[in-house]
């Protein structure tokens, strides 16, 4: 449900319109082939995984640039685009839409124009996050893009089969809540802390016309109160930090402060029979491996639920803070020392699948990610037969 409080904000991008707006903006896009295959296929893009891709028309002569080619210049390259070449590509019509939702801005010439939020295209969506910050600092309360490497990988854990509840906690944009709900799940809920990301949902769900979402504001499994769900799923924030500083990011000193939350209320809220799936850090630590803490994470009631951790990567805690981009000197030893003090040996970044088998003795164990193929095989409910 939107939260006007949130969505009427002038001083922020993104504006909600009429319907129709939202539908022909939609169709210019479409009717031009933005999607996933079209974009990966014909342009290549430089930048380092995690960064911002910035697209390079190697092959396209100055005037031949399609409605394609501007589109993606503007929404993923993060480019000015001439005002004349997007009225003559585009057409005046689409121009003053997109203005109207206030996807794009004028410069005070009136001579360029560019985009005011990155937009990729994921499966057969749209979905609207944050531009790559030109400079330092950071909006603590940015919305993550779902090309970036982290958010594919949670991605592909997602089983695409069909489920009548589906919940997604730590939402962000809401591009994982709106594939369940446009292709395999009959209601989906997404929560998010952050006003900004509930905002950003609530406008992907209108650009994509999707209506079987509720998405809600507050802190985890807050203000669902009792409810029940078939899957549940997540990507929270799980990057140390000595002060959490960046909302999408930061998980306290040891990474885990939303982590361990969550998997804590799983039990609370997972249906007979269902599962949870996410893609986090959690470490291994000198009393326990990071499997049996997920383990002891989930409490008592979380007796009669499976424990599978797929390992992507195993970092000592040397090496896996000296992998961390803009940690100083100062924050690292700080940093270090804290976890040293929490017994922490090694960082585990892993797709965590808890499934629920009431009556049956729980399995808890853990494997070496070989490729992705492994990860579909620990969606399979046959995985954890016996």
């Amino acid at each position: 449900m939107m939260n006007p409080a949130v969505l009427t904000a002038e001083d922020d991008c993104l504006h909600f319109a009429d319907d129709t707006v939202f539908h022909s903006v939609r169709d210019l896009f479409l009717g031009f082939g933005f999607n996933e295959t079209n974009v990966r296929d014909q342009y290549w893009f430089s930048g380092q995984p995690g960064k911002s891709l910035t697209p390079h028309f190697l092959e396209i002569e100055p005037g031949t640039a399609s409605g394609l080619d501007v589109l993606v210049h503007l929404f993923m390259g993060e480019q000015a685009v001439p005002v004349d070449d997007i009225i003559r590509i585009l057409g005046s019509r689409h121009f003053l839409e997109l203005q109207e939702l206030k996807l794009v801005e004028v410069d005070e010439q009136g001579s360029a124009c560019s985009a005011t939020v990155r937009i990729e295209p994921v499966n057969e969506l749209l979905i609207c996050a944050d531009r790559s910050p030109a400079k330092p600092p950071v909006r603590s309360d940015a919305v993550y893009r779902p090309w970036d490497i982290s958010s594919q990988l949670y991605s592909r854990i997602v089983p695409p089969t069909p489920c009548k509840t589906f919940l997604e906690m730590c939402c962000g944009s809401a591009y994982v809540c709106l594939n369940a709900a446009q292709n395999f799940a009959e209601s989906v809920c997404g929560v998010d802390i952050n006003p900004r990301a509930i905002r950003f949902a609530d406008f992907n769900k209108k650009l994509n016309g999707i209506e079987n979402v509720a998405t809600y504001c507050g802190n985890l499994f807050q203000p669902l109160q009792s409810r029940l769900f078939d899957r549940i799923v997540a990507h929270p924030p799980y990057v140390p930090a000595v002060a959490d500083s960046l909302v999408y990011k930061h998980g306290g000193q040891d990474g885990e402060r939303i982590s361990a939350d969550l998997i804590s209320g799983i039990p609370h809220h997972l249906a007979d029979g269902g599962e949870f799936h996410g893609f986090f850090a959690i470490s291994d630590r000198i009393d326990a491996p990071a499997e049996l803490r997920v383990r002891e994470l989930l409490g008592p009631d979380g007796q009669e639920l499976d424990v599978a951790l797929l390992t992507v990567t195993e970092l000592s805690l040397v090496w896996y803070l000296s992998s961390m981009p803009g940690l100083d000197a100062k924050g690292a030893e700080e940093l270090r020392e804290s976890c040293k003090k929490l017994g922490i040996t090694r960082f585990v970044t892993a797709a965590v699948t808890i499934r629920s088998r009431r009556g049956s003795t729980p399995s808890t164990f853990r494997h070496r990610a070989l490729g992705w193929q492994t990860a579909a095989a620990m969606a399979d409910p046959h995985t954890f037969t016996r």
